[in-house]
This record gives C-alpha cells, structure tokens and sequence, in this order.
C-alpha cells in the first residue's frame, strides 16, 4: 500500500515537472521567436533558429519550412507561419515580409557630426546675482533641464542668440515660453530679472548645437546611408535631440583612450568644417542611429563594392568580422558572435559578440565610443 501510494506521488511530481518544463518552454519560446522576419522574394530556402524542438507551417500552404523548404507567400506579399512546440502545441504566428534584397557599403569609416537642434535646449536652471547682490534663478521650478525652447510671445526661436535677445529686449516683462516637454508642448510664464551687470536673464543654461565623431555604417545604392547605432543625445541631459538640420564631414583621428572595466574609452579626431569637406545631409536621429542623405563619398569608400545585406534570420553564433577604421585605415577585424536575439524588441541590442582580434585589441581595448 505505502509503495502504491509512494509510485502515485513520483508520477504526481514527474507529471507536474513535466507540466512545469513544457509552459517554462512555451514561455521562453515566445520571446526568443521574433513577431516579423523578412526575406527574399521567390526564396526557398530561409534557416532560422534551427535546433529548437518546434515545428514551423506556412498558413495557407500548410508545409513545414522549418529549416527545410518556405513555400512562400506571392511575390510582393506577406505570409504567416505558424510555430507548434513538439509540431503539437502552437506557440506564435510570425509575419513573414518578402522584399528585394538590398545592396550596400560596408562602410566603417570615421565621420564628424554637426547637428543644429530644433529649438534651444535648456541644459538646466543657475542662479546669478542681481543688482542687490542676492542669488536668484527666475525659471527655477518652472523650466526643467531637457525642455526645448521654441517660442518666446509666439516668435520662433532657433538660436541661442535668438532667445538671450529676446529676454534682453522684454525690459523685465512677463514673457510666454513655447516649451516641448517629452511629447508635449507647453506654454510657460516667467519673468526675466536684472542681473549685476545689468542684462536680462532668466538664469538658464542653454545649447543649440552639438558635434561629435561617430562611425558611417552603411550607403545604400541611392546614397542614403545610416551612422553610429545609436541616437544622439544631449551629453549633460541624455535626452535624444531634436534636429533642425545637421551634416557629416570627413574627419581625421588623432587620438584614441583605450577602454578599461568601467571606462568606455573614446575616439577623438579634428573635424573637417568646410564646405569641401561635407559629405552629406543629416535628415533623422533616432534611436538607432542618424540618417541621411551622401552627397560625395568619404575618399575612403571610393574603391569598395557594395554587397548583398544580410537579414537577422540569417545571423548565426561564430567567427564573423567588423570593420572600423580606428587604426587610420579601413579595416576588417575579428568577432566572435556568441547570443543573437531575434526578436523585434530587441532591434539595437540583437547581437553579443566578444572582439578576438589581438590588432583591434591592442588599439582600443575593445568597442568604444565613436567607433
């Protein structure tokens, strides 16, 4: 009796363990597989996430194209598969995208930035001495660092002069500030005071511009192309800036701090500010990287022929190369690819790979900023 009811209970436990494992895949599953993919138009042949205990049906077709053959949907249309845990239980339907397979540069070259904000970004609030020898700040508690200034009484502002004039001239009056907070516009009031040396202020901190060096990642074959990764953002309030009109340049490096544990490290060149120099137009910053329009190529690129890209689906763990130009000249460098993360959330932060090539290391440590 006691041994019947000591089998029961071992089932019991494997049969919960058993439950337990299956919802723990199920789970795991639906954030490693991605909601889109997209691929080439009329392929047969697409692998993706091979090695998971999952079984992959076209809707329509109803034909495994798991590691095996995609009966695609019709040219120029999207289709569905459906993926089953153990071909049993559905897991996650995936939007699949047929497009024409792009050609690119490879780029990797250094470029200088130049953005001009839209509005005047406030850095944050300070206090001055007015003409009694007190410490005030009149837009304390009503300005907050990261606001954009657009307007002052519904005249534009574009300019940092732009705004020191306007509060100059208002002689002390009340004046109506166009502010965008976040995703809001606002109106704010505030009143100028007189300083010690006799100007209006209203005691802010104020930026209308930025430059830095960054990294071209890749040009299309209308010579639109991408750069950097990542958005840029303001150095003191980390909020992504908001630009008017922007430009990149050819740089030269001339310096690199090698990144340590806790230290990025950085790349530091002298920008070329001249109109020989432009190689292009800066049309969005985004959380991914800025974009733009190339009106000559970098001297750098002059020679390299375009490629085929590579879709996500297509990544796969390994020896891969990166190519940056920190050494002086463009240059492929070895990477092992060690986690790829399909899935759409994770579009800046797909990839982990550890940098093995000893020239690259030797150089700069690693990745660091401005690559």
């Amino acid at each position: 009796m006691k041994k019947q009811k000591r089998n029961r209970a071992i089932r019991w436990y494997r049969s919960i363990g058993m439950l337990g494992w299956i919802v723990f895949s199920y789970v795991l599953l639906f954030a490693y597989i991605p909601d889109e993919i997209y691929v080439s138009k009329g392929s047969e042949q697409e692998q993706f996430a091979q090695g998971l205990p999952i079984t992959v049906y076209e809707v329509e077709a109803a034909q495994p194209v798991f590691g095996a053959q995609r009966v695609g949907a019709a040219a120029g249309n999207d289709g569905v598969l459906v993926c089953r845990l153990f071909d049993l239980i559905p897991v996650k339907q995936v939007v699949v995208h047929d497009t024409d397979r792009q050609m690119v540069l490879a780029a990797g070259t250094n470029i200088g930035i130049y953005l001009k904000n839209s509005g005047v970004l406030v850095v944050e609030c300070a206090s001055f001495t007015d003409q009694s020898g007190a410490l005030i700040s009149p837009a304390a508690y009503r300005i907050r660092s990261g606001d954009i200034i657009h307007c002052v009484d519904g005249e534009k502002v574009q300019s940092k002069e732009d705004l020191i004039e306007a509060v100059e001239e208002s002689g002390g009056r009340q004046l109506v500030l166009k502010v965008e907070r976040g995703k809001e516009m606002i109106d704010v009031a505030v009143t100028p005071e007189v300083a010690a040396d006799g100007t209006n202020k209203l005691g802010l901190w104020i930026r209308d511009d930025i430059a830095g060096i960054g990294t071209l990642t890749f040009v299309t074959e209308s010579n639109d192309y991408g750069a950097l990764g990542h958005g840029v953002s303001d150095v003191d309030t980390g909020e992504l800036i908001s630009i008017d009109t922007g430009s990149i340049y050819e740089t030269k490096i001339t310096s690199i701090s090698k990144g340590k544990r806790g230290e990025p490290g950085e790349v530091t060149g002298l920008i070329r500010f001249y109109p020989a120099a432009c190689l292009g137009t800066i049309g969005e910053n985004g959380e991914n990287g800025i974009y733009g329009k190339l009106e000559q190529l970098p001297e750098a690129l002059q020679e390299i022929e375009m490629m085929p890209i590579g879709y996500k689906q297509e990544i796969t763990q390994g020896s891969a190369q990166i190519i940056c130009s920190v050494e002086g000249e463009r240059k492929a460098y070895q990477i092992e690819i060690e986690r790829v993360d399909y899935h759409a959330k994770e579009e800046n932060k797909g990839i982990r790979y550890r940098v093995v090539d000893e020239a690259l290391l030797d150089a700069t440590g690693g990745i660091i900023q401005g690559m």
